[in-house]
């Protein structure tokens, strides 16, 4: 009589192949050796089909980057709207923050250079674009970098270029930079006439065209990020990859040679 073949000794060997393979619970051994039947008769996949197959779509669809607007349409919704309550409301903040404060260190420093260092070409330069009768880069620098009201820190950075200068005139001797001056019928001005006829012309001019160019740059930077909305957006090769499981993986994450996975 023939006897039944043993089959204790191959189901114990594809166990401790599992351990160092792909190791699964004993209930998915149990499902790969007698797999449910589906309604349809055919066999349902097993655990370890399931594992193989692949990680599973994440459900959280990836945003599409936005599309880019044409130029008249970048160039219309740069402008924004006056808010004037608003912005008032919110100048203390605006003047504690950085894009105020450096262009007035900025001016304050243009105008201590000349009666510390003397009066040359570096020290004009710089004088005339961070102070003087129409601060420029100071304007710039407030409107630009400003988180709103970028004309109101245009005004208010004017106004200390125009305070730092009326200290430094009313100090003393500025540097020789007021002996060439002349009048409109070409006759040479004293000192104290130059200095009047330089805050004047800050106060009257300077003031308004400081708002009216960090306005400007305000709206260039909004220009510059409406024109490219896909600028500030990091690019795929950079970001951090999601595993499967909704996680994000750490950076340069490795796992060791030895390791099982999971």
């Amino acid at each position: 009589m023939a006897r039944a073949k043993r089959t204790d000794r191959a189901v114990a060997r594809r166990r401790y192949r599992a351990t160092f393979a792909d190791p699964l619970a004993e209930s998915d051994l149990a499902s790969d050796e007698a797999a449910p039947i589906a309604d349809d008769g055919a066999p349902a996949p097993s655990r370890r089909a399931i594992a193989n197959a692949g990680p599973r779509p994440s459900t959280q669809a990836v945003a599409a980057p936005p599309a880019r607007p044409s130029i008249a349409a970048a160039f219309r919704s740069s402008f924004r709207p006056l808010d004037l309550r608003g912005d008032i409301r919110a100048l203390p903040q605006l003047v504690t923050h950085w894009s105020f404060l450096v262009p007035v260190i900025l001016s304050g420093l243009a105008v201590a250079l000349i009666p510390l260092v003397g009066l040359n070409a570096l020290t004009s330069a710089f004088f005339q674009y961070f102070s003087f009768t129409a601060p420029l880069g100071t304007s710039f620098l407030a409107g630009f970098f400003a988180p709103r009201a970028s004309y109101l820190v245009g005004i208010l950075a004017a106004l200390a270029s125009v305070g730092f200068q009326f200290l430094a005139y009313n100090a003393g001797p500025f540097g020789g930079l007021f002996l060439d001056f002349k009048d409109a019928a070409g006759n040479p001005m004293t000192e104290a006439a130059a200095k009047a006829l330089v805050l004047n012309q800050a106060l009257t001019v300077g003031v308004p065209s400081a708002a009216l160019f960090a306005a400007a740059a305000a709206w260039y930077r909004r220009f510059l990020n409406r024109a490219n909305p896909n600028r500030s957006r990091p690019r795929p090769g950079t970001t951090t990859s999601r595993r499967p499981d909704g996680k994000i993986a750490k950076k340069n994450e490795r796992r060791p040679m030895l390791a099982r996975r999971r």
